[in-house]
């Protein structure tokens, strides 16, 4: 009798430390995003000011649906609901899900989802990220041009590679094998040379080791300056970044926050982990225009930000992970949709 487990680890999971016996952890932020994610913590941006954006391009979820049917099921049987706002589609083959402004899509194919298993390979064999980015690429191109649509000023960048894998124990020996079984490329956006952080501006799609496309998720909004009288922002530098990255975590810990403030690093290398409060670390940053993604946001406004991973010890060696993003404007907008502005702009 094999005992087995499965896991689907990203980096975030892996930073913090959430490990499941027998599940092998692989993930990997590629040499653009470590590069980015070091400048953002000794430097935080290279402009000193950003405008204020909007999500804008609303669209209407049926109309989305039906071209990524034509697409992906031409044909095919299926039943369609609403939950909310979203529109869901479903059949014993497929389920696709549209965001009520037409921005945002999550689609499986579950007969390639069945097959993963029987294509486990050896965790050496993972698909290389060359090879993934290509992939997604291709299929983004084919499949997607019609919801993945680019402005001039605007990039389509490789995030960061994700490996599913499956680990199990043989009871009668207690010899374990672990496998990876999926394969996941995540794309991200830049505007003039600014990344969007967060979860908007996101294409995440996942390959069976066969190359069958598994799934796919996106949330691509178009974007303009917000037509208000505080549409820029003057961002503020490392060291501040730091400071209120301390307080939210503070906060969130319901701790003190420190009296000294963090030094920021002087080097590009060996940045993380950061050393934000005596028992927390600073493992992740980035610094962008942050849009927390159609499926969680309430409102439009899209800020200068950065997000954020840090991991918290307690006594006990019990160990906690926080993630979120910290506005990076010297002024900045209250947001009842971002937690982070409602902690720092508390008096």
């Amino acid at each position: 009798m094999t005992i087995r487990n499965r896991s689907f680890v990203t980096s975030a999971v892996l930073m913090a430390g959430a490990m499941l016996p027998g599940i092998a952890a692989r993930a990997q932020d590629l040499p653009k995003t470590k590069a980015h994610q070091q400048f953002s913590v000794t430097q935080g941006f290279s402009q000193s000011t950003l405008p204020v954006l909007q999500r804008s391009g609303a669209l209407d979820p049926n109309v989305v649906s039906s071209a990524l049917l034509e697409k992906l099921r031409p044909g095919s049987a299926y039943q369609s609901t609403k939950a909310g706002a979203r529109l869901r589609i479903t059949s014993d083959q497929f389920s696709l899900e549209v965001a009520g402004d037409g921005t945002a899509a999550e689609y499986q194919d579950l007969a390639v989802a069945a097959q993963a298993h029987s294509l486990g390979q050896p965790l050496s064999a993972e698909m290389p990220a060359a090879e993934l980015e290509q992939k997604g690429r291709a299929f983004i191109a084919s499949n997607l041009a019609s919801q993945i649509v680019l402005a001039a000023e605007e990039e389509l960048v490789a995030v960061r590679t994700d490996y599913r894998t499956e680990g199990g124990q043989e009871l009668a020996t207690g010899a374990i094998t672990q496998a990876v079984v999926a394969n996941r490329i995540v794309f991200g956006r830049t505007l003039n040379g600014v990344p969007v952080v967060g979860n908007g501006s996101k294409v995440i799609l996942t390959f069976t080791n066969d190359g069958s496309l598994e799934s796919f998720r996106y949330d691509w909004p178009a974007y303009q300056t917000a037509d208000t009288r505080t549409a820029t922002q003057t961002v503020v530098n490392a060291s501040e970044i730091l400071s209120r990255l301390q307080k939210v975590v503070s906060a969130r810990n319901g701790v003190a926050a420190p009296t000294s403030g963090v030094i920021v690093p002087s080097s590009q290398s060996a940045v993380f982990p950061l050393e934000l409060t005596s028992n927390t670390q600073l493992q992740a940053l980035d610094c962008g225009y942050f849009d927390g993604g159609s499926w969680a946001r309430q409102t439009q406004s899209i800020q200068p930000g950065c997000t954020y991973l840090a991991l918290s010890q307690d006594t006990n060696g019990t160990r906690t992970g926080y993630a979120g993003a910290v506005p990076a404007g010297a002024q900045f907008a209250l947001d009842s949709a971002w937690r982070e502005t409602q902690i720092l702009g508390e008096k």
